[in-house]
């Protein structure tokens, strides 16, 4: 059973902040019992190391919202790939369309960073999305096309890799795809994952645009859609739970029960902004 949920907190939060909603989403968890959902808090970098301490012995994993790849170098200000799992962190994220667009990450890059990551042991979730002058162009099913080919190339462990689907247009806007747009960009990244031999049927492929309590159902109600990278709406404990609760609500509990822990090496079975 593909699932897969995950909290991008982005540079949001201070110290007090930040422990204070790990401890509220630790305490939800455990109250409903949502052990069998695979679950990834990407804090702020500063707050990685008491993100693994609190949340340890849960199965609620930890995330680097990006990282660098290598071990040592003279790289000022970058946290590398062995650095951040040395943490004690399982996840981080590689082509977040923030760090495509602002800071002009190549998919040479890219690949470099999923590849090291991988190498690591972290696992990851790889983003891509079409932006709204693309959309408006057609040029979507050419993007995605793109960015899968470019980066996804060579020597892939598939079991340790998670898809985002982030519409551009829709991050940090209020605006959202609608379910028919989210569930025909899932299906076309999950037929080129299968073209590439992955094993497509098993792997999460996750929503992230403006993903929120109010429309969360619709969105995962869609057959290709296996969770969410939220966004603004982790920031609260509430309404990340609601979303939680969206994503288990009418799914067969056997089937939760197979998921993969996020927290392990084992294989998968199975947003975004406040600007």
């Amino acid at each position: 059973m593909r699932r897969l949920l995950a909290a991008n907190w982005k540079m949001h939060l201070y110290p007090e902040e930040a422990i204070s909603l790990l401890q509220e989403i630790r305490s939800l968890w455990e109250r409903n019992g949502w052990q069998t959902l695979p679950t990834v808090i990407f804090p702020p970098i500063l707050y990685l190391r008491e993100a693994v301490s609190l949340l340890r012995g849960m199965t609620l994993a930890v995330g680097a919202q990006n990282g660098y790849p290598g071990e040592f170098g003279a790289f000022t200000g970058e946290v590398s790939m062995a650095q951040i799992a040395a943490c004690g962190a399982k996840w981080v994220l590689v082509g977040h369309s923030e760090r495509r667009y602002y800071f002009g990450e190549s998919h040479e890059l890219l690949q470099q960073k999923l590849k090291d990551a991988q190498r690591r042991g972290l696992s990851v979730i790889y983003c891509v999305g079409e932006t709204l002058s693309q959309r408006e162009a057609g040029q979507t099913f050419d993007v995605l096309s793109q960015q899968i080919e470019e980066v996804l190339q060579g020597e892939i462990l598939w079991e340790k890799l998670a898809i985002a689907y982030e519409p551009v247009w829709a991050i940090g806007t209020g605006v959202h795809a609608t379910p028919a747009q989210a569930q025909e960009a899932h299906a076309f990244i999950r037929s080129l994952l299968q073209a590439k031999g992955a094993p497509a049927a098993s792997m999460p492929i996750l929503y992230g645009g403006s993903l929120k309590p109010e429309n969360a159902s619709e969105i995962f109600s869609q057959a290709d859609v296996d969770g969410g990278l939220v966004g603004g709406a982790s920031l609260k404990s509430e309404s990340f739970a609601a979303i939680a609760a969206c994503l288990i609500a009418g799914k067969d509990h056997t089937q939760l029960a197979g998921s993969r822990d996020p927290q392990s090496e084992a294989p998968l079975e199975s947003e975004h902004s406040a600007h």
